[in-house]
């Protein structure tokens, strides 16, 4: 694995399970641009089917107006109590209406996904992403905004 920083890596947390010491999702919200879903999937208004990045600089710049008061605002589960679409497209059955248990879906991920594109395409992929698209979020913020 690419890793250009020496000091990111994974760690395990009794209270957050497998985690890393950098998100780049978490980056993307604290910079208002967009909330959590209920597996975990950053729900932008491109939609939570997308990669983000960061970079670091020292610099002022001015403040992005977030469009959202909660951390979860934009999810139709959390906003209006309806949807879960992601659970059912889960094949590890990673995501219930608790949220998304990150220690069953690196299972899968390690145990099923990596064997099989191994096997069929001859690449190292833990890869899944099936909770991020076929869902009402997968390209937009699918509750209205105020």
């Amino acid at each position: 694995m690419l890793q250009i920083s020496s000091v990111f890596e994974f760690r395990r947390s009794d209270k957050y399970g497998y985690a890393s010491n950098w998100s780049e999702r978490h980056v993307a919200f604290v910079s208002g641009l967009g909330t959590f879903g209920l597996c975990d999937g950053l729900i932008t208004a491109a939609g939570k089917a997308m990669r983000c990045g960061s970079v670091i600089i020292r610099s002022a710049i001015t403040q992005t107006p977030r469009q959202y008061e909660s951390h979860n605002e934009y999810c139709l589960h959390f906003s209006k109590g309806t949807c879960m679409k992601c659970a059912d497209r889960c094949p590890a059955g990673a995501i219930n209406q608790y949220g998304h248990d990150k220690d069953k879906c690196r299972e899968y991920q390690r145990n099923t996904i990596v064997p099989f594109t191994r096997q069929k395409y001859a690449l190292e992929s833990t890869c899944c992403g099936l909770c991020q698209v076929g869902v009402p979020c997968e390209n937009c913020i699918p509750v209205r905004l105020k």
